[in-house]
């Protein structure tokens, strides 16, 4: 069995780099925040909550500002914001907690921040002046059916216990790599990782929806009832209600061969548009992960990591370089079971703690020379003496394709690929440097991005640049379950 690898490792040997940031570190959180602010806004109510009534009808409890254990029950995974101040924490401990929660909320007009793994790139689940309804105190359940092949799954499981328990049954979902983020919040803006090529996005293999709306009723969604919800829930980034579980269709898991190449920083463009072109034509089975990084050292670091079926990945490295007329200065190649290859990618325990970072995408609408030589201007543009920060460039094409453009609300079916800036700085000034840089690589790739993917949604930014032509029917809707507005979501109607 390989043995499990740290995040810090696994990118300075794998991937040469020396710094946490090849796959994003838990790059798929949840978007639940509106893109422009970190502050719910103000209330307006007949008179201040009764918490300690709410707190007498739960299975759960409620946290206050004033209890001890608020610090810690407010925490997320971006610790930028861990000086937000939620109205309250509400640890539901069932279903009916979750309809409770909601209900109390619309009385008192106080907006409700779900939360299922925390990982919101912009601090959502912990919203100041929000109450947070926190699903992890949820039975965490993965009921699998083997004579339909669907599983449903609680919505703060997070995808480490989704895989291993779907594992015991040689079955899996589209998820991505890090194993703490939770599956509501994957699930809600899309889902990209290493079978989106064969399978799609974990939301195109969403079946159903257990959700409680404004006011506290509880519905399913499906193609058979409430399936414009349905829609929404498919790549929207949620905002109209809170989701308690999902279940999805699944596919056979299978062996799999990872292949690691490295290139020579002066091909970095080359490689870039090569491997793109070459992995449109080869078969679905086929994953690749481009990663661009530059600092702390003097050169850009060119990495790709290919997924290829058993036995074969020599054959399609040899094949890749071939397309990219460039040898990589190495190669490594091994043959890793379903389960060994979820954790492999997922990085060690160190990828579930908690950490700093800016981070935000760009859509690219073709895999032109001029974008990728865009691509690689961004990073070179990076201060190397501030650490380092990776490009982590995705495909699109393949299963992703499939599905319309307007069949879900994830509306990037015909783009050629996500590029995710992502870095970790140490201090605040260095978090303004960062953010500085962000600014500029957006500006560098401008004349070729269309957009920006929700699961990696910063602030400042409109809802449009998300949902493109599908972002007036989002907000339908939205309006249309929660026309107050309760729900705290990035995407509200703009």
């Amino acid at each position: 069995m390989t043995p499990e690898i740290s995040r810090q490792d696994f990118l300075r040997g794998a991937l040469g780099l020396a710094t946490v940031t090849a796959l994003g570190a838990c790059r798929d959180g949840s978007p639940s925040a509106p893109a422009g602010s970190a502050t719910a806004g103000p209330t307006t109510t007949a008179g201040p909550p009764d918490w300690s009534g709410l707190a007498d009808s739960l299975d759960g409890h409620v946290i206050l500002p004033a209890d001890p254990e608020f610090g810690s029950a407010k925490g997320i995974f971006n610790t930028r914001f861990a000086e937000s101040t939620p109205a309250a924490v509400v640890a539901v401990g069932s279903a009916s907690d979750v309809s409770k929660a909601v209900a109390f909320a619309a009385a008192h007009a106080v907006k409700v921040a779900p939360r299922s793994g925390g990982h919101s790139y912009v601090g959502a689940s912990a919203t100041s002046g929000a109450m947070v309804v926190d699903l992890r105190g949820l039975p965490r359940t993965v009921d699998y059916d083997d004579s339909s092949g669907l599983v449903t799954v609680a919505a703060a499981v997070d995808l480490d216990t989704v895989q291993s328990t779907l594992n015991e049954h040689s079955r899996s979902i589209p998820t991505g790599s890090c194993p703490s983020v939770g599956v509501a919040g994957l699930t809600l803006g899309g889902g990209l990782g290493a079978d989106a090529r064969q399978y799609g996005l974990t939301c195109d293999s969403l079946v159903s929806a257990t959700v409680v709306v404004p006011g506290g009723d509880t519905v399913t969604a499906s193609s058979g009832e409430h399936d414009d919800l349905l829609w929404a829930l498919r790549g929207g980034g949620g905002g109209c209600g809170v989701v308690t579980s999902f279940t999805f269709r699944t596919f056979a898991t299978v062996d799999r061969d990872v292949v690691t190449l490295v290139f020579p920083e002066s091909a970095a463009a080359q490689v870039i548009h090569g491997w793109h072109a070459w992995l449109g034509t080869a078969q679905r089975e086929i994953w690749g992960m481009l990663n661009l990084t530059s600092g702390p050292g003097p050169e850009l670091q060119c990495t790709i990591v290919l997924a290829a079926p058993a036995r074969t990945g020599g054959q399609a490295a040899s094949a890749l370089a071939a397309s990219i007329d460039t040898a990589p200065l190495s190669t490594r190649t091994q043959t890793l079971g379903h389960l060994d290859f979820v954790h492999y990618f997922e990085g060690g325990s160190d990828a579930t703690r908690p950490r700093a970072f800016v981070a935000g995408s760009d859509l690219i609408a073709e895999m032109t020379s001029a974008a990728a030589d865009s691509i690689v201007a961004a990073m070179s543009a990076w201060p190397k003496d501030a650490g380092a920060a990776t490009a982590v460039i995705e495909s699109l094409d393949g299963a992703i394709t499939d599905t319309a453009p307007d069949a879900t609300a994830f509306p990037w079916r015909g783009q050629a690929a996500c590029v995710q800036w992502y870095t970790e700085p140490p201090s605040p000034p260095a978090i303004e440097s960062a953010t500085g840089w962000l600014r500029d690589a957006h500006q560098a790739v401008q004349a070729n991005s269309v957009g920006g993917y929700v699961n990696y949604v910063e602030a400042g930014m409109p809802a449009a640049r998300y949902f493109e032509r599908n972002l007036d029917r989002l907000n339908t809707v939205r309006s249309h379950y929660d026309p107050s507005g309760l729900i705290y979501s990035a995407l509200g109607a703009q």
